[in-house]
């Protein structure tokens, strides 16, 4: 029995992708473990040989705490990094390079590991700056194949239910984490890490211009969304935060304003189709609005930095500068809808040529699980049940200890980002992904904070 490890940090951004690439690889001897990221961790001491398959290895800046790397692999544990947020960057090629430099370091994985990147440009930095052993394939990302037609079903129920509510909506997305950061505000974003030296004029000259940027743009967006509101006061407006920013900072700006609504829930896939169009300023929901055939808008104030622009989203869509250019646009239904064709944003993003990307990746996942040694520990439901008491002793401790040391924003962050599991709601899920797939994925066993995917025959 072959055994996948599918970490989850935020579930309304990775749990459809999870199950997708779960349905597509469970089989009669292969199954799949979908959880916490730390629920993962404490099940991972219980297992010998699989495939963990994800970003959330490693938990600081350049790969540099490897202390759960080293355990995975002596448990005869292969790696398939993927990261979350692989090409949505501000600035320019310059910048991106410091950024990748400070987020990742694939020297660090071994030659039986793999990393998948988003797109070529990634692939060559990787390779270019130091010796790397792990296998590293542009392969893109697997959630954005899910905003093809083929996969239109899987949200059917869900698109129904939000054009029922709010009929022919505008869907304004943020992502303003410097600014309106949900975890500690500014003293989150300005404090000593590895990637932040305050000692470094180029550290700190990035840092201030980022978060700078930020403050003009989310103020100029709070700003549009009246505007739109006062011009169109029968059309609602759904603000959607990013999961790491503050909801309530725009629930308390938008209060009383009956056609704008602050609602952070569930995943972004279901808002976005059923959306009429989409407004953002450097959120990567503006890619998958493009590959799901929208019409979007980056709204790009005219007193904003254009070295904070984020390339990759802004170049889908329509560039708007101001408030009278908006409202035009949303009175004419003529819009031209087209995916980026620059080689830049080609070689960046695979998925604007290839809408397929969930394919190779399984394809990598079960390579990589043949080449793991065969003396593996078969897995049985005790263990499943043994780190989940565990991890719920953990997590008691851990929420104890925000709440007794005044972080109570950082553990109402990871209650965001983390919505526990129901039974019947993932069991219907996996039944509409079998349905578009043809496969026969089955839960086999659940709590709130992790689930077991198997064959149905098995």
């Amino acid at each position: 029995m072959k055994t996948f490890l599918f970490p989850i940090e935020t579930t309304a951004r990775e749990l459809d992708h999870k199950i997708l690439m779960a349905a597509k690889i469970a089989g009669e001897n292969n199954q799949v473990i979908i959880g916490d990221q730390q629920y993962i961790r404490i099940l991972s001491f219980f297992l010998k040989g699989g495939v963990f398959y994800g970003k959330h290895l490693f938990g600081k800046p350049k790969f540099s705490d490897t202390t759960y790397y080293k355990r995975l692999k002596d448990r005869k544990f292969n790696i398939v990094h993927l990261n979350e947020e692989g090409a949505v960057w501000p600035g320019g090629e310059s910048v991106w390079k410091n950024l990748l430099l400070n987020a990742e370091r694939p020297s660090v994985l071994s030659k039986s590991d793999y990393m998948l990147t988003w797109g070529e440009w990634q692939k060559e930095f990787n390779c270019s700056y130091e010796k790397v052993e792990a296998n590293i394939i542009a392969t893109g990302h697997p959630r954005f194949d899910l905003y093809s037609q083929k996969y239109r079903n899987f949200f059917k129920d869900d698109i129904q239910k939000l054009e029922s509510e709010f009929g022919k909506f505008i869907l304004v997305n943020t992502s303003f984490s410097y600014s309106n950061n949900g975890e500690g505000g500014v003293k989150f974003i300005f404090k000593p890490t590895i990637s932040y030296n305050v000692s470094s004029p180029d550290d700190r000259i990035y840092r201030f211009n980022r978060w700078r940027n930020q403050m003009v743009s989310m103020a100029e967006i709070v700003n549009l969304i009246n505007e739109i509101a006062l011009e169109f006061p029968d059309k609602k407006i759904i603000l959607r935060p990013h999961p790491s920013e503050c909801t309530n900072y725009y629930k308390e700006i938008f209060q009383n304003i009956d056609n704008v609504h602050v609602i952070y829930e569930g995943p972004a896939t279901p808002w976005i189709l059923a959306s009429d169009l989409l407004i953002h300023n450097g959120c990567t929901t503006a890619i998958e609005a493009t590959l799901a055939g929208k019409r979007v808008i980056n709204f790009k104030a005219l007193n904003s930095d254009e070295g904070s622009d984020v390339y990759l989203a802004n170049v889908c869509g329509y560039t708007l500068n101001t408030v009278d250019a908006v409202l035009d646009f949303i009175n004419n239904q003529d819009n031209e809808i087209h995916a980026p064709k620059d080689e830049l944003a080609n070689k960046l993003f695979v998925n604007f040529s290839k809408n397929n990307t969930s394919e190779k990746v399984k394809e990598i996942l079960l390579t990589s699980a043949n080449e793991v040694d065969n003396s593996n520990i078969a897995f049985k439901p005790l263990i499943f049940m043994m780190s989940a008491f565990v991890f719920y002793v953990y997590k008691y401790a851990k929420k104890m200890y925000l709440l007794l040391t005044g972080k109570k924003d950082k553990y109402k962050d990871y209650k965001k980002r983390f919505e526990v599991f129901e039974r019947d709601h993932i069991d219907r899920k996996f039944k509409l992904m079998n349905q578009i797939l043809k496969t026969r994925a089955k839960v086999t066993s659940l709590f709130g904070h992790g689930f077991v995917v198997n064959n149905e025959n098995k």
